[in-house]
Parts: C-alpha cells; structure tokens; sequence
C-alpha cells in the first residue's frame, strides 16, 4: 500500500460533502431581517403609521450607487447596508423615495461623507446606521456646502431609531430635524 492511497478514501469522502452536506447561503437568504418588519411607534404610529418598506423586496446595498439607486426605486422597499459606505460624491444626500425602509446589518452599518434627504417623502424608517463626516473639517459652521447628516423637508411619517450622526468618529453625536411628526431615537447603533 503506498504512502498516499490511505488517504484517498478520506479525500474522496470530503469531496462528495461538499455538495450534498451543507449550503452556502445566497445573498437573498443573507437578506433576511428579523427587525424590518417591526411597528413604528409614538408620533411615527400616527396618520395610519409608519411601514416603510414592508412588503417589499429585501435588498442588499453594499456601495454607494447602490444605496441610492434602491432608495430612489418606486413602490415598498426594504434596503439593508451592509459595511462601510462612502459618500460619492462627498455630502451627497441620498434622497430617499417613499415607502422605503433602510436597516443597517449589525454594528458595522455606516454611510461616511454623505447623508440622507426625505424632500417631501413619506413613510421612511432609518433604522440601526451611522452618518458621518458630511461636513467640510476648515468650515467650522457648517454652511459652505450646507451638508446634513439627515435633511428632512415637508417629510411625513418618518420612524428614526437608532440612528447615530456625527462630524465624524471622535466628535459627539448631532441630530438636526427641520420638520414636526417624527420619532427620533438618536443612539448608538445595536
């Protein structure tokens, strides 16, 4: 018997295993959320609540283009981010078409450079994500390019929960809302 051949049972075995014993899942099963269908509450629960995407399909955005892509897309909407998101350009404000829920997956959702705009949308939810760094770092102010982390204008059943936005990763937390009807929970993601 040589050296090799007590061996090639072993590796013939493990070869057959991998097609039959487990699964890889798809990016569509990766895309399943366990909170995207959850119950707005407080002010969000009012004028007949606030669903964001459900019902939708489940997507996965992984870059900026595709961020803005599925938020700009018609009709219910579930949008999970996955990782680190840079802005492209820098302080674009992703706006965000109606019926759409965007969730962050785990601790590491995070869109830096840019932000979100509801201009005049409805029934938004933003849930478990970090914005930062959407202002210039000489423009103490803030008013050169007017850059927010979450712009809502004439926005209506908008649920934020969880969101976290600030000048960047060693500055404190800031939430600015230029509108009326909205449940804000500014913490840090979970």
């Amino acid at each position: 018997m040589s050296p090799l051949s007590r061996f090639l049972p072993l590796t013939l075995t493990c070869l057959s295993l991998t097609s039959s014993a487990f699964s890889i899942p798809t990016r569509r099963q990766e895309a399943d959320c366990l909170h995207c269908e959850d119950e707005a509450h407080g002010f969000a629960s009012l004028n007949g609540g606030t669903f964001g995407g459900r019902g939708g399909e489940i997507v996965i955005a992984t870059s900026h283009k595709e961020l803005v892509d599925f938020a700009s897309q018609e009709g219910p909407l579930i949008i999970r981010v996955e990782g680190e998101i840079v802005s492209d350009p820098t302080g674009f404000e992703i706006p965000i078409a109606s019926n759409k829920t965007i969730i962050g997956i785990g601790e590491s959702a995070h869109l830096i450079g840019g932000g979100f705009s509801i201009p005049g949308t409805s029934n938004i939810i933003l849930r478990n994500l970090e914005v930062s760094d959407t202002r210039l770092v000489d423009d103490w102010p803030g008013k050169t390019e007017d850059w927010d982390g979450i712009q809502v204008d004439a926005g209506s059943n908008i649920w934020i929960d969880h969101v976290k936005v600030s000048e960047g990763p060693l500055k404190p937390p800031i939430f600015l809302i230029n509108d009326t009807s909205l449940t804000p929970h500014t913490s840090s993601p979970a």
